[in-house]
């Protein structure tokens, strides 16, 4: 049977809820139960998109056949083959020294700082008011000089900050190449997603399929859901009628 449908999922904010510490996030059993009946489904194919890396977000999914894209696409595991990206793979010792440095530098309650092996994210959701102005400063003076050298590249999401190989490279990119690769049979992309990372993968597939923002920012995504409750309840209706 041919694949109707390519679905790529976010996690975070998508899937399960935004928590206040990454290692909380956990996928309720019914909504696992969901995602399972979908990834078994002859129509479907099924992507898990995340800036979490690899490992971290296969051990939350816990799903099999299903593709895996973490680090915002400088990991991507289909089937039995893992791509990481070459650039991202020759800078893993230089994300180590922004990581230690930024542990040194950031002395703030509530900060937590991931190592994600090829990026790395610092999260100030838990932050003081007052003290986050000062998370900025101190992110900024560690990340200049690396910056300046063109070695890193910075974007942001939900409360926190993210350092990135210098490379264009990103959502978007990813879902490119795997569309490419794994999409033979033309099915239509379906990308649903909450964050700012997520924007670069709508850019890329408004044109080519359906774009789907959870949440009230601005967005290039053509439709919204309001609530992850609604983005389980699309895919429930998915599941039984075989329609997006």
């Amino acid at each position: 049977m041919m694949k109707k449908y390519f679905l790529l999922l976010d996690f975070d904010g998508t899937l399960t809820p935004i928590v206040s510490r990454p290692r909380l996030a956990k996928l309720s059993a019914g909504r696992k139960n969901v995602l399972t009946k979908l990834a078994k489904r002859k129509d479907l194919a099924v992507a898990i998109v995340s800036g979490r890396e690899l490992d971290d977000l296969k051990r939350r999914v816990g799903l099999k056949d299903v593709i895996y894209i973490g680090n915002h696409g400088f990991q991507i595991e289909a089937g039995n083959r893992l791509v990481v990206h070459p650039i991202a793979r020759k800078s893993q010792k230089l994300m180590e020294r922004v990581y230690k440095e930024l542990k040194a530098a950031m002395n703030i309650a509530g900060v937590i700082i991931e190592n994600k092996k090829y990026t790395l994210s610092v999260h100030y959701r838990r932050v003081k008011p007052g003290e986050t102005g000062r998370v900025k400063r101190i992110f900024q003076k560690v990340t200049r000089p690396y910056l300046a050298n063109k070695k890193i590249k910075v974007t942001g999401g939900k409360k926190v900050f993210e350092v990135r190989p210098n490379v264009v490279w990103d959502k978007g990119k990813a879902v490119a190449w795997l569309l490419e690769r794994y999409n033979k049979g033309n099915a239509i992309p379906v990308y649903i997603g909450d964050d700012t990372t997520d924007e670069d993968a709508f850019r890329y597939l408004n044109d080519k399929g359906e774009t789907i923002l959870v949440g009230r920012k601005k967005t290039l995504a053509r439709r919204r859901l309001a609530s992850i409750e609604a983005v389980y309840k699309l895919l429930k209706e998915l599941l039984i009628d075989g329609r997006i």
